[in-house]
């Protein structure tokens, strides 16, 4: 598979671990295109989304056996906030094997960056079986969900309005007061 197909399969495994270890309490949705580092949003069952996460996966360790991931962001634009979150996933087949839940503010601080012109390079290397600066981070796959409604109900800020408006396919709809759909009815 090549890294868009793989970076998928990551998505749909994470959507599917966090659905059925909150026996459907989470809800995640995808935007229509993946230009922006927002691959899911997620919240509970009934609200509106209220965590951005962009998901890096890899099938395969390193030569040195660590679990590599980037995020490229153009000079100026790297996304950071509370409801922002990373998830990389070491997938085996479509079994999520090891990952890591990681805030954007942790992340960017964490990450390496490698130089490039014009651009910033978040570079994710870890041990899926060790400790080190990202094992704090590590959530076995079956508490994937768990650890994201944690995460939900922690945060004080919501993804912002501006952020989801960036995204460009993604859109937030509030419910229809009952009298306006009666009044439409008429």
């Amino acid at each position: 598979m090549n890294r868009t197909q793989t970076g998928r399969v990551g998505e749909l495994a994470l959507a599917l671990y966090s659905m059925v270890s909150t026996d459907g309490k989470l809800e995640l949705f995808t935007p229509i295109s993946d230009e922006d580092h927002v691959d899911i949003t997620a919240g509970r069952r009934g609200a509106i989304p209220a965590i951005a996460i962009q998901v890096k996966a890899s099938p395969r360790l390193d030569k040195y056996g660590m679990v590599e991931g980037n995020a490229t962001y153009s000079q100026g634009h790297v996304r950071e906030h509370p409801a922002f979150l990373y998830a990389v996933l070491l997938m085996q087949s479509v079994a999520i094997a090891t990952a890591w839940i990681v805030p954007s503010p942790d992340f960017n601080r964490l990450a390496y960056r490698p130089r490039a012109e014009g651009k910033v390079i978040l570079e994710f290397r870890a041990y899926p079986d060790r400790d080190d600066k990202w094992a704090p981070f590590r959530v076995p796959a079956m508490e994937l969900g768990p650890h994201l409604l944690s995460v939900i109900d922690s945060i004080d800020q919501r993804i912002p309005p501006t952020f989801l408006a960036e995204q460009g396919g993604l859109v937030l709809a509030a419910p229809l007061k009952k009298e306006s759909v009666t009044q439409s009815r008429a």
